[in-house]
């Protein structure tokens, strides 16, 4: 019933939404630019805009449309279901991408959201490394879309430093995925087979100029004086780790020691990503995509999407709250600005359109809100699975009746279950009346009732959109307002470092979407929208079918005269 409800809202809305097209204006951009800002809350566009400067962030309020009221409408809230949510126009109920990893019945392991053993890394030193592939995307995309409309003549580029945030905005069909290769200690863009056999002649090019390696031999020291970041909280606070064997986490940050540390690891690279300069690298890239691959140069609209994974790395690490993420707010400004000019220089400025957006937001550092009085908690994985498995030995008797459990996931064991003739059923009803009890759970939802049940609105409703048959767990958590996902069952609120995010609450789950160029009015609107949308009005906008399993609508706001 809940699939067949959907299937026809899907219907009714896709025929209003031809009527609403054929209306409108058929101008089409030369080049849609999409960014993704990775872990951007909303609020990070004013917390910092009096310090921002004018050719960033500030165009983007002052030239574009501002939709201020958007939100992710499913969990868990995290990069790779964000990703593919904004390309796809649907929720991880439909795309399938339902985290960043998630565990796989059959083969007994948790797999990564672009995991795909039959493709190869491309690129420099990279000779028969598995790569990464979209064939975990169960849906098309607005990328796909783009490339059937034009018999494959629009060209599509995604690149991110994360390969999840190159391969989900790009779809299945894109020309090129490029991401920042770490791992195999080059520092270098990497693509995988499922695009092409060997790198363009511009990358390997950019590969050759060793931009990773002069990066990393700079300090990293505030953009402007020390004292003048009053919108964080001290330079070295208890709410963060010190890195790379600093006495404490202070600037400035002298990388060229630091990467000492972690040289012959395989990682050395990686922290290119908790600096400032894995934004200007990506930037940089976007640049060079643009000139060398001629993107909006015809009569066929280019899709260009970037990711910056930068502020996601270091909320992780120091915290929404720190000196080191106002920071990488006001360079990665000034990154902006320069992309910004390069497409007024390279396409004209009445001939592209931008939109920026995130995939989720974060909570705050538990730490710094218990100390300003601000409901918090933990909620302790390790701790709740060795409790459920002592309550079901007990009810059951002694069995191994849990096969995976981690984060809000809980897999029951089918086979065990099935030999002591149980009913599946019952004992995933014990499970969830056993942790809704639990301290720090909200919620419990069995997949049955999941797969049964149409929820229309709040909490329940949220988790639904997250739910995906194949992937998802027997038993769906959420947890308490303000509490923190951490696998120690023993650690203390005042020890805990950086943040977390995936929550169904607004810390997570409000984003920035704005929009600019050609045909965008000027404004703002406070109406209620979602992550979802984006793709539906990317169709709109270039006058193409929208992807196939949308739950998006078109913003209308953006098409009045």
């Amino acid at each position: 019933m809940y699939l067949l409800k959907n299937i026809l809202a899907i219907l009714v809305l896709s025929i209003g939404y031809v009527n609403y097209t054929l209306s409108q204006n058929t101008s089409k951009p030369k080049l849609v630019l999409g960014i993704v800002i990775d872990q951007m809350a909303f609020n990070n566009l004013y917390k910092y805009e009096s310090r921002y400067g004018e050719g960033g962030f500030k165009r983007l309020l002052k030239e574009g449309y501002n939709f201020k009221n958007t939100h992710v409408n499913y969990v868990p809230s995290e990069t790779a279901p964000g990703h593919a949510a904004i390309y796809t126009g649907t929720t991880p109920a439909y795309h399938g991408i339902i985290g960043n990893s998630w565990f796989d019945r059959v083969s007994n392991v948790v797999i990564g959201n672009v995991a795909d053993t039959a493709s190869l890394l491309i690129g420099p030193k990279t000779k028969n490394i598995p790569a990464a592939s979209p064939k975990n995307l169960m849906t098309n995309s607005i990328a796909d879309e783009l490339r059937i409309a034009s018999n494959f003549k629009s060209k599509v580029i995604s690149i991110s430093l994360k390969d999840r945030g190159a391969i989900l905005p790009a779809g299945k069909s894109a020309n090129a995925a490029y991401w920042h290769d770490w791992r195999a200690t080059s520092g270098h863009f990497v693509t995988s087979s499922h695009y092409m056999k060997a790198l363009p002649k511009w990358v390997k090019n950019f590969n050759k100029l060793e931009r990773s390696d002069a990066f990393l031999d700079q300090t990293w020291n505030t953009l402007y004086p020390i004292e003048t970041y009053t919108s964080s909280t001290a330079d070295s606070t208890v709410y963060e780790p010190a890195i790379g064997g600093k006495p404490a986490p202070t600037f400035p940050y002298e990388f060229k020691s630091i990467r000492e540390n972690y040289r012959g690891q395989g990682t050395e690279y990686q922290l290119l990503w908790a600096s400032p300069w894995g934004n200007t690298l990506l930037t940089e890239f976007a640049i060079e995509a643009l000139k060398n691959e001629a993107l909006g140069a015809d009569e066929h609209p280019d899709l260009l999407n970037v990711s910056y994974s930068v502020p996601d790395v270091i909320g992780h690490t120091f915290g929404p709250q720190s000196v080191e993420m106002e920071d990488i707010y006001l360079r990665l400004d000034k990154d902006l600005a320069i992309l910004f000019d390069s497409l007024d220089m390279l396409i004209g400025n009445d001939d592209y359109v931008v939109f920026l957006t995130a995939d989720h937001g974060a909570i705050s550092n538990a730490a710094f809100l218990a100390d300003n009085k601000i409901e918090t908690g933990v909620a302790r994985i390790d701790k709740y699975k060795v409790s459920l498995h002592q309550y079901l030995g007990k009810k059951y008797g002694k069995n191994n009746w849990i096969q995976y459990f981690e984060g809000n996931n809980i897999y029951l064991n089918k086979a065990k279950i099935n030999e002591n003739n149980l009913s599946f059923r019952d004992v995933q009803d014990d499970v969830v009346d056993f942790m809704v009890a639990q301290e720090g759970v909200f919620s419990a939802l069995s997949a049955h009732d999941l797969q049964t049940q149409n929820y229309e609105d709040g909490h329940r409703q949220i988790v639904q959109n997250g739910y995906y048959s194949k992937r998802s767990g027997d038993i769906v958590l959420t947890f308490d307002f303000g509490v923190v996902q951490n696998i120690n069952p023993r650690i203390k609120i005042a020890n805990v470092k950086g943040t977390v995010h995936g929550s169904a609450y607004s810390y997570d789950t409000h984003i920035p979407l704005l929009f600019m160029g050609k045909g965008i009015p000027k404004g703002e609107s406070i109406d209620k929208t979602h992550i979802t949308d984006i793709a539906p009005t990317l169709a709109m906008l270039l006058n193409v079918q929208i992807p196939s399993v949308f739950q998006g609508h078109p913003l209308g706001a953006l098409f009045e005269e």
